[in-house]
């Protein structure tokens, strides 16, 4: 008699098809989204263009002062359509075939249920989700398990990465929300894992445009960094 699958099953057996990017992975992804965040801040008129500049000791990765660009950016993730189409900063083919899928970013609020080197298992309120490496290890960027974070999750040669920046919402949960927490994981277990990039397009593809997953409570929060310059 096969014995039924645990939590601790599931999380374990949890894997990334795309994880650990090389220095060509790099390349294409930072090169695609600093484009990307150009453009959009040219059309929406974020911060000051000037702002948005390569990072010397590291050209390879986000522009500085990018994160208020792209959380503008995933708020209105129609421009990626635009982008793709009308390729206003002439990057290569390679470059906008990199970017088509992002028009199906999830911007979401995701609480971290495990983590190690190779991927991260996000939760939101109705999936669990697997996300690879990036250059830096998965749980590079995870401070405790589990922790309340705004993510941006992309398809990316066939799996799923973030956008770059991880924005730290709850470090700690309250004593009182980790039974519901530990409950919702459990009951999340019971369904697939998000894991590959296709997947990831077939649930963003169910979420309006207009629909903003972060509460009202942590929108100011988020508003508030931004605007006093804690959060870039």
């Amino acid at each position: 008699m096969t014995r039924p699958k645990t939590v601790g099953d599931v999380l374990e057996s949890a894997r990334a098809p795309f994880s650990h990017m090389s220095d060509e992975d790099a390349r294409l992804f930072y090169s695609t989204m600093n484009a990307l965040l150009v453009f959009a801040n040219e059309r929406l008129h974020v911060v000051d263009p000037e702002l948005l500049r390569e990072r010397p000791e590291n050209p390879d990765m986000l522009y500085e002062h990018g994160g208020q660009v792209s959380d503008a950016l995933w708020r209105n993730r129609w421009l990626v359509e635009d982008f793709v189409r009308d390729n206003p900063l002439a990057v290569s083919e390679r470059q906008l075939e990199t970017a088509r899928p992002w028009r199906h970013a999830l911007r979401d609020m995701f609480t971290v249920v495990d983590a190690d080197e190779d991927r991260a298992v996000y939760m939101n309120r109705d999936r669990l989700f697997v996300v690879g490496a990036m250059q830096d290890p998965a749980d590079a960027h995870v401070h405790h398990i589990p922790s309340l974070m705004l993510l941006t999750l992309l398809p990316f040669k066939g799996g799923i990465v973030t956008d770059g920046k991880t924005l730290h919402l709850s470090p700690r949960p309250a004593s009182w929300a980790v039974p519901m927490i530990c409950e919702q994981v459990a009951e999340l277990a019971g369904r697939r894992p998000i894991a590959s990039s296709h997947q990831l397009i077939s649930y963003a593809r169910e979420i309006p445009d207009d629909e903003d997953r972060l509460t009202e409570r942590f929108r100011r929060v988020v508003e508030r960094g931004f605007a006093s310059g804690e959060l870039v």
